[in-house]
């Protein structure tokens, strides 16, 4: 029990804290800024730098999964005990919800507000699937290589991501309902959201299958 309660309070704090970077670092860049370029510049270094440091600082706890399809992943894999799955889903859910109330309380708005910000389209759906796959394969393929390796990874893929897909690489169901909450440019339309979530279930069973042929299958 000790055990899980290090493990749901490292992905709670890192998921709520990955959230209030995204959310926050996009209300920021609205309140100086109208050119919607330098806003995405100003809240792909954030994140990026964001992640590294939150999977740096809570990778040896929990692992730092701070999303709920790499969680699965790692379950489905042998890489995380089954019986640990819904403590790891709640606290990324519970994390992401209180962060994104915290971002926009730090910025005077409704602490939670829907958002009307349009995110749909089959190319979008596509861009989201490609990239979850990304994200999971690029997490199983640097873990050999220690948590530094991860982290630098998934942040600078992140960063990437945030402009090579049309979707901005949520890459993260629990994010994308947090993000649903806020009425800013990280939000997300709640029509949206399920078809992120499915877009990112489909990347994530893709991922799965090429993970075991690539880094766990025995020569």
């Amino acid at each position: 029990m000790k055990n899980k309660s290090r493990y749901f309070l490292a992905e709670l704090l890192g998921s709520c804290f990955l959230v209030m970077i995204i959310v926050g670092s996009g209300l920021m860049a609205e309140n100086l800024t109208n050119d919607v370029a330098v806003m995405l510049i100003a809240n792909t270094i954030a994140t990026g730098a964001g992640l590294f440091v939150l999977i740096t600082v809570f990778a040896d706890v929990s692992g730092a999964h701070f999303n709920p399809f790499v969680s699965i992943a790692m379950a489905i894999t042998g890489k995380l005990k089954k019986k640990l799955l819904p403590f790891y889903i709640i606290a990324q859910l519970v994390g992401c919800l209180i962060g994104v109330g915290l971002a926009n309380f730090f910025f005077e708005h409704e602490i939670y507000e829907l958002s009307t910000k349009s995110r749909d389209g089959i190319y979008i759906f596509t861009s989201e699937v490609i990239a979850t796959l990304g994200l999971i394969i690029i997490i199983f393929g640097s873990m050999k290589s220690g948590k530094i390796a991860v982290a630098a990874s998934v942040g600078l893929y992140i960063t990437a991501g945030y402009w090579f897909t049309s979707s901005t690489s949520f890459a993260n169901p629990a994010v994308a309902i947090a993000r649903t909450f806020t009425e800013s440019f990280t939000g997300i339309s709640y029509l949206n959201t399920p078809y992120y979530i499915l877009a990112e279930l489909v990347g994530m069973l893709i991922a799965v299958f090429i993970v075991k042929k690539l880094f766990l299958e025995k020569n």
